[in-house]
């Protein structure tokens, strides 16, 4: 396939392009003194100011929050929120020659919803602040505190740099506001993408319309590219947000799905375009109605559990559409846009990415499976995603997952258990998400048993288990897989062009016409 070599390079040179935060010289003596919440700017003119984000998950404390900086490192509300073992800074009660002033949460437990002032005097900070780990101007995590002090005491770059800005504290009001928009916004749109295209999906079967078919299966790409147009124009109001990602779904799929050649070039672009987004504008993706959730404080950027099953559309729609042998570029291009450091980071992604493409690929090419097969290919998908991992960062990146990755093997053992922790605590949190994981696991079901059997659904479903083993948002990997599903589903019920419907063609019998009478 002709578009996917050049897209791929381009997404690669884009990111190497990418030069390094400024660093900071060495200071000696660096304190962190807690202190009640104040005004932003009343630090301004002396330092640099931003928005710290206290904790991990739906709700945070105190405690929670005092234990997670002096250890540098969070721990999700689902497992307690409170990080344990050796400190790695002390409080202070008098400034040194670099302060980090920080305010947090009242005593008791409340939602995780709220920014706190953080400001950092001398050490040269003027400004706003920013963090490698959120990547978002303005936005520091609780976490990356204790590092900064490390590396500033050490004479090393520490993680909250600064950048020169005219109205700091202007600029936090502004991006406190998006923030909070983003998070009441958020349960509407995933109303708004749901509803969308399932009805798009359900009328295309009423109608038995390849075209609206296709609009359904493109509705989630253009979903999610509404979703970055409307961050980019800073466009955060509710009624707004759900008029405009509404139609944005509707034209955007009906009008890319007016030709059925259209549908590979657009699935490709819109992979290329995704990178370039998460690579060049993180903040864009950040205060985006569909994708992270940096007021909570799990992830601030890149794709989220949410996204990568999201992806699994276009990404497996594309699979089923290209030669076999062209499938190795399209899974590169995945990987760079689920898993590189530059675009999020998400290890699990890469796994899963990978793990429907080559199932894919198998049952295209007509691989016959057997136990020792399958767990060969598992260690084969396990060594790619490693060898992906090696790759990147041996080219200069730098994530969680190239951290585990680069510790001995037991980190990763033990980085699958937290997962699993966090996923059962998450699943049995509450009622509501039992049932939701429960209805939605029964729609998948559904598609699972009807005949005839369909490559690409199937693929997603061993994606899909893989996901829900190596992640640990199973409500999200369910219930998004499900409307992956059904959008995959009935694009290959109607679509001629499909895999399910060629393969159908080509195995049914040509009848050949009657001789004419002469």
């Amino acid at each position: 396939m002709r578009h996917l070599p050049w897209a791929a390079a381009l997404v690669v040179a884009l990111a190497l392009s990418a030069g390094p935060g400024a660093a900071v010289t060495r200071e000696n003596g660096v304190a962190v003194v807690v202190v009640p919440r104040f005004d932003p700017e009343t630090y301004a003119r002396r330092g640099a100011v931003g928005l710290l984000v206290p904790g991990t998950g739906s709700t945070v404390n105190r405690a929670g929050a005092l234990s997670s900086l002096v250890h540098g490192r969070t721990v999700t509300s689902l497992l307690g929120g409170v990080a344990t073992g050796a400190p790695v800074v002390r409080l202070s009660k008098k400034p040194a020659a670099t302060t980090i002033y920080v305010s947090l949460p009242p005593p008791g437990r409340s939602r995780n919803v709220t920014r706190y002032p953080i400001a950092v005097v001398g050490g040269r900070y003027r400004g706003l602040l920013t963090s490698t780990s959120t990547r978002v101007p303005g936005l520091v995590s609780i976490a990356d505190i204790a590092p900064t002090v490390v590396a500033l005491q050490n004479g090393e770059v520490p993680r909250i740099r600064w950048r020169a800005d005219r109205d700091p504290a202007a600029a936090l009001n502004r991006l406190d506001k998006q923030l909070r928009r983003a998070h009441d916004a958020r349960n509407a749109a995933t109303i708004v993408l749901v509803a969308t295209v399932l009805v798009l999906s359900g009328i295309a079967l009423l109608l038995r319309s390849a075209w609206i078919a296709r609009a359904a299966l493109l509705g989630i790409p253009a979903a999610l590219t509404t979703a970055f147009l409307l961050s980019a124009a800073q466009i955060d109001n509710l009624r707004a947000t759900t008029a405009l990602l509404t139609v944005g779904i509707v034209a955007l799929g009906l009008l890319g799905a007016r030709r059925a050649r259209w549908l590979l070039p657009l699935l490709v672009g819109f992979l290329v375009a995704a990178a370039v987004v998460l690579v060049l504008w993180p903040e864009t993706n950040a205060l985006s109605v569909i994708g992270p959730h940096p007021d909570g404080g799990g992830r601030y950027f890149g794709v989220t559990n949410e996204v990568e099953t999201l992806l699994l559309a276009p990404i497996l729609a594309a699979g089923g559409l290209v030669a076999p042998r062209t499938m190795p570029l399209l899974a590169v291009l995945s990987v760079i846009v689920v898993g590189w450091s530059r675009t999020g980071a998400d290890g699990g992604g890469v796994l899963v990415v990978l793990t429907g493409l080559f199932v894919l690929w198998s049952f295209r090419t007509g691989v016959r499976w057997s136990a020792k097969r399958v767990v060969l290919a598992g260690m084969g998908l396990v060594a790619l995603g490693l060898i992906a991992v090696g790759i990147d960062a041996a080219t200069g990146g730098s994530s969680h997952v190239t951290h585990a990755v680069g510790h001995h093997p037991w980190s990763l053992a033990g980085d699958l258990v937290h997962r699993w922790r966090v996923s059962w605590n998450g699943l049995t949190a509450t009622i509501q998400a039992m049932i939701s994981a429960g209805l939605t696991f029964l729609g998948l079901v559904f598609v699972a048993v009807l005949r005839p059997r369909s490559d690409v659904v199937d693929a997603l479903f061993v994606a899909l288990l893989v996901s829900l083993i190596v992640n640990d948002s199973p409500v999200d990997v369910i219930a998004w897989g499900a409307l992956v599903c059904a959008a995959l589903r009935t694009w290959e019920e109607l679509d001629p062009l499909a895999p399910l419907r060629r393969s159908a063609a080509a195995a049914a019998p040509r009848v050949l016409p009657a001789p004419r009478a002469r």
